[in-house]
């Protein structure tokens, strides 16, 4: 059932469902079956989803780990997955309907878990006894097995297995047929499904009301169930204060593969090592004749990526044919899918009510979500019905302290051990006396990290490791800590020089990775330091008060918050304006833009018009440069446009043309409608940065979405400003607009299709292809 978008702002539903993976599309489907009416809210292509990518292995005990078993909160989710397991072949009956009794979506019997010899005996023999130890434990069946017997299996002699069990209860199922069915079932049962993006949480009187979509649609509802895997974390966030005691959702990025084998055979079984080294083990799960699944890898990152790493894609298939079967080298690679695998801070699932009334949070963490899904689905459907709930999932409430099971000791040990595991496991080859120098090495890093880190909380390993690296995460790891402390009293600061504080601020910029950090330290030195301290005179002794101001901005330059947004300042065409949090900051590259577009404006008095115009720095630009010109800036942030009338305060005396600003979207086709064929010329620097394309965190985390991002191509936003301005020029008239350097091609073409002629491409300052410019044909 499909609803259109008049239909979605007037309709009220008793839960609405944001996500369409597994544990959203299963709920969504025990809600209906429970009488409810339900909306679930996702893209048909899922992006960023973990379900679409997954091996879905129906496994608990192939993923039993020491640390899992040794920790209390790793055996409470053990124990969900123990319930999980059993209701499985019901479960898939009971979305199979008339097709078939489920069987017919499983794709492997049993499980085979392999003890070789590529990883380390601390964690893979560790692990490996682990399983065994908790299938005893449970009754569960399984055997011992000569790897000698197993006919799939050939690995190089150099990964040759030591061990094997198989677990015959364990199987897999095809993750996208799963989902299909899932979404038929849910259709069927009267479930609205909304081809849509939540994009905000709505919210009235202390209670949450309903969601708003990225197209502006609002859907009201009773309840709203975010289980939208790390994309969740969008919708707590756009809840002012709602994330603060909740761990917040970081992305544990994944790629696998689909191979079609050289010989046409397949396993008849799952084929898997134990957990290791940050990740989940190698696996390989039969799909279908003569067609393999290969998973998986594990990176932390903070926000979800779209496309594959070519590390990670050759990482993932060296490792298929040396581990499991040599001749997987000569299978052709069918597809390359990514997956990001919610993870909260802590490691633990986020299962029940939040504080805001009405609202609700399902994740699952790593590669149990798809796994839970029909036993959370049953308990979440049944306690937001009303009725009395049947397991306890307190424990993993999403407002809640940091779940620590384990001693910082035994985390940074973890930390070591898994770290140097990668290391093996990518074959790396050292002397042998070096390891123990690795491992005494990297204890004291670890150790001093997470003391930087938090007096008192420790992540777990993987994240623990990551966020040396990933300054962001640092952040939000200690933000979510401070927010169960009371705040520590600091003691007097030592005096110091400001070459000793910019030594130090270098130091740590570079090892924040962010660029030309001994640059970035003096700029902000010159902003913090009083007068009299700054270059000019190194040696001079510094107070506590601007030591203290001095290294909180390079604490935040740390964590990649802008420059320009620390200084509050921001430079184009010899122009100096303030930016800050809520505007996108100008580049210098558009200098070329602003030059290039009046060279070719042939108008002494032009009327311009600046679209997307955000701090008016383009705006400006052009007033400066022509004097007699009138310019329009034009956005539809009003965040954006206080910054622009700041501006243009401050810059009164510098330009003598008139720059004015409107509030205004360029989709409304009676924008600027007394403009219509009498302007000389149009600029633009709109969102122009596809979803998928990775960018840097002073971008993605700190600058408005809006303003950088446009939709999965990048052309949403380019489209409409395209049409805007063939509709506003003159015959003769000049646009001249900024695109992402990948969009190229595509912004010439629909240039040219809207009208255009004398259609130029240009480069910026780096050679990259940046601007298209061209003049207005005669309609």
């Amino acid at each position: 059932m499909s609803q259109t978008s008049e239909e979605a702002r007037t309709t009220g539903y008793d839960v609405i469902v944001v996500g369409n993976g597994a544990l959203g599309s299963s709920t969504a489907v025990e809600l209906a079956r429970r009488g409810a009416s339900v909306a679930l809210i996702g893209r048909t292509h899922r992006p960023f989803a973990a379900s679409t990518a997954a091996g879905a292995m129906l496994g608990c005990f192939g993923e039993v780990t020491t640390a899992l078993v040794d920790n209390p909160y790793g055996q409470a989710k053990f124990d969900l997955d123990l319930k999980a397991k059993d209701i499985w072949p019901e479960w898939l009956e009971s979305i199979s309907s008339d097709l078939s009794d489920g069987s017919d979506i499983l794709t492997a019997n049993g499980t085979t878990v392999l003890l070789n010899s590529v990883g380390t005996a601390s964690i893979d023999t560790g692990n490996f006894h682990a399983i065994q130890e908790m299938l005893k434990k449970h009754d569960e069946p399984h055997e011992s097995v000569d790897p000698a017997d197993l006919d799939w299996l050939d690995p190089d002699p150099n990964s040759r297995p030591l061990q094997a069990l198989h677990i015959p209860g364990e199987h897999a199922v095809d993750s996208g047929r799963l989902l299909t069915r899932l979404e038929r079932t849910a259709s069927d049962l009267g479930v609205t499904l909304v081809d849509a993006h939540a994009a905000s949480v709505v919210t009235d009187g202390g209670r949450a009301t309903g969601v708003v979509l990225d197209d502006g649609t609002t859907l009201m509802a009773d309840q709203v169930l975010l289980a939208g895997g790390v994309g969740t974390q969008d919708l707590v966030d756009s809840v002012p204060g709602l994330g603060e005691g909740i761990p917040r959702l970081v992305s544990g990025y994944g790629v696998s593969a689909l191979v079609t084998t050289q010989d046409g055979t397949r396993p008849e079984s799952v084929i898997r090592t134990p957990n290791r080294a940050f990740a989940c083990g190698l696996h390989i799960v039969p799909r279908g004749d003569g067609r393999v699944y290969i998973g998986a890898t594990n990176i932390i990152s903070p926000h979800p990526l779209a496309d594959p790493v070519m590390r990670d894609i050759l990482f993932l298939l060296e490792c298929s044919h040396r581990q499991i079967r040599r001749n997987l080298w000569s299978s052709t690679v069918v597809d390359i899918k990514v997956g990001n695998r919610p993870i909260s801070l802590d490691g633990f699932p986020l299962l029940g009510r939040t504080p805001l009334a009405g609202l609700w949070m399902m994740t699952g963490t790593y590669r149990d979500g798809l796994f839970l899904s029909p036993l959370l689905a049953k308990e979440f459907a049944r306690q937001l019905c009303g009725d009395e709930p049947e397991l306890n999932l307190e424990l993993f409430a999403p407002h809640r302290p940091p779940l620590q099971g384990a001693s910082r000791e035994s985390t940074v040990d973890t930390t070591v051990e898994h770290t140097l595991a990668t290391g093996y496991e990518q074959h790396w080859h050292v002397p042998t006396d070096w390891q123990e120098f690795f491992d005494v090495g990297l204890k004291p890093v670890y150790t001093q990290w997470a003391e930087e880190l938090d007096p008192d909380f420790t992540p777990q390993p993987d994240l623990l490791a990551a966020s040396r690296l990933e300054p962001q995460l640092a952040q939000w790891l200690r933000a979510y800590y401070q927010n169960w402390r009371d705040d520590a009293p600091s003691g007097p600061a030592a005096q110091s020089t400001v070459r000793e504080e910019v030594a130090a601020a270098t130091a740590l910029l570079a090892a924040a990775r962010v660029p030309d950090p001994h640059e970035q330290a003096l700029a902000l030195a010159d902003h913090a330091l009083a007068d009299g301290r700054r270059r000019g005179s190194h040696d001079a002794t510094v107070t506590e008060e601007d030591a203290e101001r001095y290294r909180s901005l390079v604490g935040r330059r740390a964590d990649r918050e802008p420059l320009e947004y620390l200084t509050g300042r921001a430079t184009l065409c010899d122009l100096e304006l303030e930016v800050g949090p809520g505007v996108a900051i100008p580049r210098s590259r558009t200098e070329i833009l602003v030059t290039e577009a009046l060279a070719r404006c042939d108008a002494k008095n032009p009327r311009a018009v600046d679209l997307c115009t955000g701090s008016g720095a383009v705006a400006f630009a052009l007033g400066a440069l022509r004097p007699n010109a009138v310019v329009t800036g034009v956005d539809n942030s009003p965040d954006a446009l206080r910054w622009a009338e700041r501006n243009a305060g401050r810059l009164r005396s510098r330009i003598d043309a008139q720059v004015d600003f409107v509030e205004g979207d360029v989709t409304d086709t009676a924008l600027l409608s007394t403009l219509d064929g009498v302007v000389d010329l149009v600029t633009t620097v709109p969102p122009n940065v596809p979803d998928r394309v990775q960018l840097v965190p002073e971008l993605w985390a700190h600058q408005p979405a809006s303003a950088i991002r446009s939709g999965w191509d990048g052309l949403d936003a380019m489209r409409s400003v395209i049409t805007t301005a063939a509709r506003l020029l003159k015959e003769g008239g000049v646009l001249a607009i900024e695109h992402h350097d990948a969009l190229a091609d595509a912004v010439v073409e629909l240039v040219r299709s809207a009208g255009f002629a004398s259609v130029t491409a240009h480069t910026d300052g780096d050679g990259h292809p940046r601007f298209v410019i061209a003049r207005r044909s005669a309609v």
